[in-house]
This record gives structure tokens, sequence and C-alpha cells, in this order.
């Protein structure tokens, strides 16, 4: 290795710190309009007059915006997977509408929708990398690289998970065609630069500004034997969870696709705003926004509701999630799985007398494992949910969530070829 490559790794290096910091700044300032917009919209607003169907005239409203939003920009936001499908399939993602992107990805998310802000913030970040490494002679070799490492930044940043995002990326990358020799070490170097001048800039703004977008901490284990009776079981209906949300994508999939071809997206965002999320949201408040903030609820207050209304509440978020994302309330859906997963979790341990914080860690990593379909990825995102105690069990009902549908699908999928 000459001086001149090892100037030229040590200076892309450093552009790739820089670009993880970037990423960071970008993120916890859309967090920050995020949360002043949740604030006004279902704080400040309604502080000065109670009015129980609130939620269904903002909803309604929201519906509307985003509907005449997006026909007059055609600025819709991709979810995660289409991401990073379009960088794998064709090493390019369009960048002259990240402005109108990044209000296409907000607005959903202030008036409501059960939705988390990583698809939207993804397909900006990878849109601003393309546009940095197109606009840099010595970068354009490196593009896709600069997109992976934009994405990893920006889960990294979003959930504040560094190693969830170096996870991701990585996993997705040994799950794809590529051969292992084509995935060099300074890939694997860049992507870790990123994520750590991403976590550390996340920190210091955090530090000097506050806030943060973590996930809250799920504690108090009593695992037992009965409870190690019941692993497998509780990592098989976290499967069947996460089928029926597989499902439910599907079914709402087809049949917004045809409102919206017959009626216009306006007419299908808002029915989606008014018929299921306003609605849904005047009876079962936890079934709206992101849900890191109702775990939190079901975490201190779980005794006080009927195990039934956990699990309800779980299973009805799977199909908003899904109503929200294809009726054109756009975003992504792993905050909100994660609650799914925690509710049913607790919902079912106060049914079977099991311990609370071990069935929802279990039957959120079956769950998660279906959906996202790398073990690895997902056993490092809970980590910052559930005690390093229940990992054996988080990585086995991940991987068997991920395996799972290859196993019953995968035959049929080669017939079809």
């Amino acid at each position: 290795m000459t001086k001149r490559t090892v100037a030229n790794n040590f200076l892309y290096y450093i552009f790739c710190g820089f670009s993880g910091a970037v990423t960071s700044l970008i993120v916890w300032l859309f967090l920050k309009l995020m949360g002043l917009g949740i604030g006004l919209v279902w704080d400040t607003i309604p502080s000065n007059f109670d009015f129980k169907f609130y939620p269904i005239i903002v909803c309604t409203a929201g519906g509307i915006i985003l509907g005449i939003w997006q026909k007059l920009t055609n600025a819709v936001p991709d979810e995660l997977d289409e991401v990073m499908k379009k960088v794998k399939k064709d090493k390019f993602y369009p960048y002259n509408k990240v402005l109108l992107l990044c209000i296409s990805a907000l607005l959903p998310l202030v008036f409501g929708g059960s939705l988390g802000p990583e698809a939207g913030l993804t397909g900006v970040i990878v849109g601003l990398c393309y546009w940095a490494g197109s606009h840099m002679k010595d970068a354009k070799s490196k593009i896709p690289e600069l997109m992976q490492i934009g994405i990893s930044a920006t889960l990294s940043a979003v959930f504040y998970a560094p190693l969830f995002g170096l996870a991701s990326v990585n996993e997705e990358r040994l799950d794809s065609e590529e051969k292992p020799t084509d995935i060099r070490s300074t890939k694997l170097i860049s992507n870790i630069i990123a994520v750590l001048f991403a976590a550390g800039t996340l920190f210091l703004l955090n530090s000097i500004f506050g806030g943060s977008m973590g996930l809250p901490r799920l504690g108090g284990y009593n695992i037992t034997n009965f409870e190690r009776l019941w692993g497998i079981s509780l990592a098989l209906l976290g499967a069947v969870c996460g089928f029926l949300f597989i499902i439910f994508s599907k079914i709402f999939g087809k049949f917004f696709a045809l409102i919206q071809g017959k009626l216009g997206i306006i007419i299908s965002t808002t029915l989606g705003g008014i018929i299921i999320l306003g609605v849904m949201g005047t009876y079962l408040p936890l079934t709206m926004f992101s849900g890191e903030e109702s775990i939190t609820v079901v975490k201190e207050s779980f005794a006080e509701f009927a195990p039934w209304i956990l699990i309800i509440s779980g299973v009805l978020k799977l199909i908003l999630t899904n109503i929200c994302i294809k009726s054109g309330w756009k975003g992504g859906h792993f905050f909100p799985v994660i609650f799914c997963g925690v509710s049913i979790g607790y919902g079912v341990a106060m049914l079977g007398g099991l311990d609370t914080a071990f069935c929802a860690a279990v039957i959120t990593a079956g769950l998660l494992g279906v959906t996202m379909k790398k073990p690895l990825a997902v056993t490092m995102l809970l980590l910052l949910c559930f005690d390093a105690r229940v990992i054996p069990w988080i990585l086995l009902a991940a991987f068997l969530g991920s395996i799972i549908p290859t196993k019953i699908f995968g035959s049929n999928k080669k017939k079809a070829k």
C-alpha cells in the first residue's frame, strides 16, 4: 500500500466521520421539529378546550393536508426496505426533492400517525449522500458505500443505537448476493467511523440542548424455569404476530392501491386518517404515534389495564401501522412494531402469570425476526429495551422468526421462479 493510498484512505475516513456527524445533526433537527409539532397539535391546542373527538378532527385534517401535499409535490417517502432495495439495485437514489421529502416525512408524524421516523429520514439522508458523492470527484467511485454509510448513521441516530445501525446494513450485505470477498474491510471501517461520529454528535447535542428518542428500558426480571419452559412458545407467538403484520400489509396494500387508482391519493389519505387513525385514537390512544412513549405507559401502568386491552391494542397497532403506510401516511414501522410486541407480551404475561419483561422481550424478538429477517440486528436493537440476561432468548426468537417464513414460503418462491 503506497503513501498516497494511505493518505486517500485517511481523508476518506475523515469524510465518513463528517458524514456521520452531519447525518446525526439532520436527524436531531428533524426529531426536534417533530417533537415541537406534536406538542403544538396534541398538547398546546387541545389544552384550551375539552373535546372527546379531537383526534378525529386532527387526523381528518392531517389526511387531507397529506393528500394535497403529495398530489402537488409528488414527494412520497420510501419505506426503509424500498430505500435499501433501490440502493442495491440501481446504485442510485434521487436527491432532487430532499427538502420536500423532509416535509412529507414530518407531516404524518405530527398528525399522530402510527409510524416511526426512520423511513422518511433514511431516504433523505441517502439522497444527500448521493448528491455529495456525485459532486465530489474523488468520492464518485464510493457512492454505493456512502449511501450504506448514510443508512447506518441514520438508524444509529434515530434509535440511539450504534450497534443496531452497524449490524443492520452489514447483515443486509451478508444476506445479499455479494460474495464475502467483495465485502472489503474498508467498508466495515467506514461504517464504524460514521456510526461512532453519529452517536457522538447526537450525545453532544442532547447533552447541550436536551432531548432523546431512545426506547425506554424494561426491567424487573424474575426469570424462572416456568418462563424458560414457555420460551419457544412465546417466540412462535411473536412470529405469528409478524405473519399478521405481513398479511395486513398485503391486504391493505391492495385495498388502498385500488382506492388511489380510482379515487386518488387525497381520498386515500383522508380515509386512512378519519375512519381508522382518528377513530382508533379516540378510543384506544395507545395505538397512535410511533409507540416509544406508549411503551413507557405500558411499563409503568400495565396493572391498570386488563390483559385483553393490551393484547388488542398491540394487534390493532399492527393493523393501524399498515393502514397508515398503505393509505399514504408514509413512515417507518420499527417503533410501532416494538410497541406491539411489548403490549402483547405484557398482556400474555398477565394472563399466564409470567415475567412481563421476559414475555415482552421474546414476543417482540419473534415479531421483529419475521418483519426484519435479521436476527443480529434485531438483538442489537432490542438491547436498548431489555437486559443482557435475555439476549439468548431474543437471539433465538429473532432467528426462529427469520427462518420460519423462508421454510414455509421458500419452496413456493422457487417454483414461482
